[in-house]
Parts: structure tokens; C-alpha cells; sequence
């Protein structure tokens, strides 16, 4: 007999889970126990914040839940933030939560919290252990709901009697993902929308998607000459350097990217929801019904017609419609290439745009166009939110699946805890985790630790001295009235020492790249985190505009 803190630990070593994030609770003390000794390593943060971040990031890298531990009560409540992303960027994760005993239910007990309540709306599903002989059951179920459909957050709360009890039970095996796929008629159906469109296109997105996937869509691409799209914050979905990627649709988007969406007879989504930062506030297609037709493949039926009414409805996983597709378009003897447009052009003209430069301080759009010619195809590049983000998206190029995490849900904070649970992951690969001062300040405890579990990547902090998304929005609206917006800012150089990481200034635009190749060289060596401190100045509020030209 075991008691059922330990029982949960081998049900996650079946699940070939190699790593937990959490800040430790005595409501789960049985669970860390069972963490002694264990293939498992444990992550242990500095907020339940920063654990629930990487346990989403972990779970967009893997394809599989990303696994989180807190104590109940304000531990819980601190977490939702990593819950709300995983639920709106649709990744699998299990946040696994200490509750009071069962015989305090119902009576404001010391930290009570309902969690069904609390979590209901952010995720998929909510379940306390009741009875210790049912983890196997209720832990498989938890894996099965996390992994189908959309992909999403599932919490499981474990009362601090219950995993002190002995069980015999045997942990649950390895839990299969359930891929659904096209039927022949959904196929017959889709390739007969293409074959009679002029000028289709395609935008992907999602949670669900693989690299085989996207060497399919390249080929699918290239056998119908067709563009192809990526969602917002999901860039490294194709091959940026492919000749049919045609950009991303994202914040401060390029309004020809716009046009040629619009202009398209025949639209295919691909695993995406086409949400509010992708639609440009769900002005993008007509609702419920767009003015062209319309295919939207998504792994759950009840996305599809939530908002945009489909000609095509396809509940398929991305990863095996993309690959249905290509087998069945290479099967048939004839052309189905389209027309080229201007697509190609449309988006080399933007990334190679000359940007205005500001007067002082760094300019980050030089900097980011030098710096990516230094980097690594496999680079892994995380950031959080704020407009910083936008010269991220808008000027790096990504080639490799998977080497961008940025929060669809525009969660600040994130790029740090992401850029972490990264390098844990890939120790080999270079990890850069870009967050402006405000964004960083949000989690910039978790840089203590990387440094206590030897996290080499580098963290590169936009320093403008505001809050500079809101301030553009106090410009738009209420011109002049800028208060509550400017910050004092630490000296992150000095902050990132004290830590036990490096910091590095950066003061001039000449200095960018000399000096993340030097800090760079310097995690690697140490294996710690190090930190550019860019002085960028206020002057600027997006790539190539001032706040004067709004």
C-alpha cells in the first residue's frame, strides 16, 4: 500500500510527464513526498503565477498537459492566470490544487475555496477527489479532457485527508491523445471548393498542430499555389521563408494582408477561432455569415458555427486533415494550381520596410533585424504583452515549428516563466525571452528561478519607462492626460545580479547585438540566465511610428 500523494506521482510517470512546476503547500505534502524520489523533476517557482505559466508553455512545446502543483486558497487564486491562457490559447494542462479536508467542507474554512466555481468559466473541467481509490480513474479522465477536442485547462483539487490515505490502486497507464479525422465526403467536398475558387487561401492556427503537419501544408501549398496565413502568435506554424507564407494576422497588422483576406473567394481556417486580435475585433469575416465561402476545420464541433457560419464544417484534428489532404491531392493526375497573387510580395515589402528610427535610445527595429541574422533556426523566441511584442512579431522570421511562445489571451508576464519552462525543455537550443519593463516586472521573480535550476536563456527587457500599449490608447483617446501610465524603473542590470544571473546595459543601438552575443556566451558557459537592459525611450509607440503620428 501507498499513500495516494505518492499513487499521483506514478500515475504522471506513466504519462511520461518529465516535469512539474509548483510552489510547495502543506495541503499537499503527501504529493511532494512522493516527489523524492522520482524521474519527475521539480520545478519550484517563486509564484503560483509563474508555475501555472510554465506548466501552459510546457504543454504548448509538448502537445500534452503541462503539469502545475499549488496549495489551496490564495495558491489557487494566484495560478489563474496560467489557467485563463491555457483556456484561451486553447493547451493542454492540469493544475493540480491543495484543498482543505473533507470534514471542513462548507464551513469558510481556513483557505476554503470552491473551485468549481472559482475555475469553471476558464476551464474544461473541474473535480475534487473525494475518494482516493478513484485518482486512476479521475487523473486518466483529466488527460483525455485536456487533450480532446480544444485542447484546454482542467483542475483537479486534492483534500489534504484524502492523499494521506493508503491505496492498492493501480496507477493508470499512458494516456493516447484521440485524433478524429476527414471522412471521404468531407475531402471530395473541400477539394471541389477548391478546384473552383480563383483565389483561395488559408489561414492556420490553433493548439493542435505538429511539424509533420506543417511539411504538409507546404507541400499542400505548393501543389495548389495557395497563401497561407498564420493566426496571430502562432508564426511558427510554416515556414516563414516558404514562398506561399503570406504573413500573420496579428496586432497592427498590414492592412494589404487585410484586403487580400477579404478579397479571397474561398477561406479556409485551419485549427484557429479566428478571435477577436486575428479578426481585427471580428471585422475580418461577415457574422454569422461571410460575403465568400468558407471552410473551418477544427478538432471540436463546437467551434465550428460558434461564430462564423461554415460552408464546410470539418471536425478533424489539423494534424490529420492537413496530412488527408496532401495524400489525396497528390493522388490525383491534374493540375490544381492557382493563379499567383501579390501575396508574396505584399509580405516581403513589409518585413523589408524602412522603419523610422527614433531620435534617442535604442532602436529596436534595427536591433531585432540585425539580431535574428545571428540566431539559430531552432531559437526559441517567448514574449508576453505589450506593444514591445509587436516589433517581435512583426520583424522576426521564424522557420522551425514551435520556436515562438507568445499568450494569445495578451497575458503580461508570460515571456519569462515561457522562456524557462523553454529551456528545460531544450537545453540545447537558444532561448530568448523578450518582455518590456512593466510586462517583466509582472514575473521577474522567476528569474530567481533559472537561476536555482541553471536556466540559461536570455532575457532581453524593452525598457520605454511606461506602461506603453495603455499609454498609446490614453493618446488615442484622451490626448495629453497621461497619468497613472510612466514608471520609475529599477535598475534591472543590478536586479538581474543580485539574483545570481548577469545583467548587461544597453544604451545605444550600435551595442544590441555585440552585447546579446556576449551575454548569450555567457549563459551558456554558466549555465544561468543573463539580461539585457535596452533603453529604448518613449518616443516610439509601434515599428517605424512615433506617438506624435497616431
Amino acid at each position: 500500500m501507498i499513500e495516494a500523494g505518492t499513487l499521483i506521482v506514478k500515475i504522471l510517470e506513466n504519462q511520461k510527464v518529465e516535469r512539474v512546476f509548483c510552489v510547495p503547500g502543506e495541503s499537499y505534502l503527501s504529493v511532494m513526498n512522493g516527489l523524492q524520489e522520482t524521474s519527475i523533476e521539480t520545478i519550484l517557482c517563486k509564484h503560483e503565477g509563474g508555475a501555472s505559466m510554465m506548466a501552459e508553455a510546457e504543454g504548448k512545446l509538448s502537445g500534452r498537459p503541462g503539469i502545475a502543483f499549488v496549495t489551496r486558497g490564495p495558491g489557487a487564486t494566484n495560478a489563474a492566470s496560467g489557467v485563463h491562457i491555457a483556456q484561451q490559447d486553447s493547451t493542454p494542462m492540469i493544475l493540480f490544487v491543495g484543498q482543505i479536508e473533507k470534514e471542513m467542507y462548507g464551513r469558510d474554512a481556513f483557505q476554503e475555496v470552491d473551485y468549481k466555481e472559482f475555475f469553471g468559466g476558464m476551464s474544461k473541467l473541474v473535480i475534487e477527489v473525494q475518494d482516493a481509490n478513484r485518482l486512476s480513474e479521475i487523473i486518466s479522465r483529466a488527460f483525455h479532457t485536456a487533450m480532446s477536442g480544444r485542447p484546454g485547462p482542467v483542475i483537479i483539487a486534492l483534500p489534504e485527508n484524502m492523499l494521506t490515505e493508503k491505496v492498492t490502486v493501480k496507477p493508470v497507464e499512458f494516456v493516447k491523445k484521440i485524433n478524429s479525422g476527414p471522412s471521404t465526403n468531407d475531402l471530395a467536398l473541400y477539394i471541389e471548393e477548391i478546384k473552383k475558387s480563383k483565389n483561395p487561401i488559408i489561414i492556420i492556427g490553433g493548439s493542435v498542430w505538429s511539424e509533420d503537419a506543417a511539411i504538409n501544408l507546404e507541400k499542400v501549398s505548393e501543389i495548389l499555389n495557395i497563401p497561407i496565413y498564420t493566426s496571430h502568435r502562432r508564426q511558427s506554424y510554416f515556414d516563414n521563408f516558404h514562398q506561399n507564407y503570406a504573413g500573420d494576422l496579428g496586432l497592427a497588422v498590414n492592412p494589404e494582408i487585410i484586403k487580400n483576406i477579404k478579397d479571397s473567394d474561398f477561406i479556409t481556417i485551419i485549427g484557429a477561432r479566428l478571435s477577436e486580435n486575428p479578426s481585427q475585433a471580428f471585422t475580418l469575416l461577415g457574422i454569422p455569415e461571410h460575403n465568400s465561402k468558407l471552410a473551418h476545420i477544427h478538432p471540436s464541433p463546437e467551434e465550428i458555427g460558434k461564430v462564423y457560419k461554415p460552408d464546410i464544417g470539418i471536425a478533424s484534428s489539423p494534424i490529420v486533415f492537413v496530412e488527408s489532404l496532401r495524400i489525396t491531392l497528390e493522388s490525383f493526375n491534374q493540375s490544381f494550381s492557382k493563379d499567383t497573387n501579390n501575396f508574396q510580395k505584399i509580405y516581403k515589402d513589409w518585413i523589408n520596410q524602412n522603419l523610422t528610427s527614433p531620435n534617442s535610445g535604442v532602436d529596436l527595429s534595427r536591433g531585432i533585424r540585425e539580431l535574428k541574422e545571428k540566431l539559430k533556426d531552432d531559437t526559441i523566441i517567448t514574449n508576453g504583452a505589450g506593444n514591445y511584442a509587436v516589433w517581435v512579431h512583426r520583424l522576426f522570421r521564424f522557420k522551425k515549428y514551435n520556436t515562438q511562445l507568445a499568450p494569445i489571451s495578451g497575458s503580461m508576464g508570460y515571456g519569462v516563466p515561457a522562456g524557462i519552462a523553454a529551456k528545460l525543455k531544450h537545453k540545447n537550443k537558444e532561448v530568448i525571452a523578450f518582455a518590456g519593463d512593466g510586462c517583466f516586472q509582472m514575473t521577474s521573480n522567476e528569474f530567481a528561478t533559472a537561476v536555482q535550476f541553471n536556466v540559461g536563456l536570455v532575457v532581453i527587457v524593452v525598457d520605454n519607462e511606461m506602461y506603453g500599449t495603455i499609454r498609446m490608447h490614453q493618446h488615442k483617446n484622451y490626448k495629453g492626460r497621461y497619468k497613472h501610465t510612466g514608471l520609475i524603473n529599477p535598475d534591472f542590470v543590478q536586479l538581474a545580479n543580485s539574483m545570481g544571473g548577469k545583467g548587461f546595459p544597453v544604451d545605444k543601438t550600435d551595442d544590441f547585438v555585440k552585447t546579446f552575443l556576449e551575454a548569450s556566451e555567457w549563459s551558456k558557459k554558466n549555465s544561468l540566465p543573463s539580461l539585457l537592459h535596452v533603453k529604448t525611450g518613449s518616443e516610439m509607440v509601434l515599428p517605424g511610428k512615433r506617438f506624435d503620428q497616431l
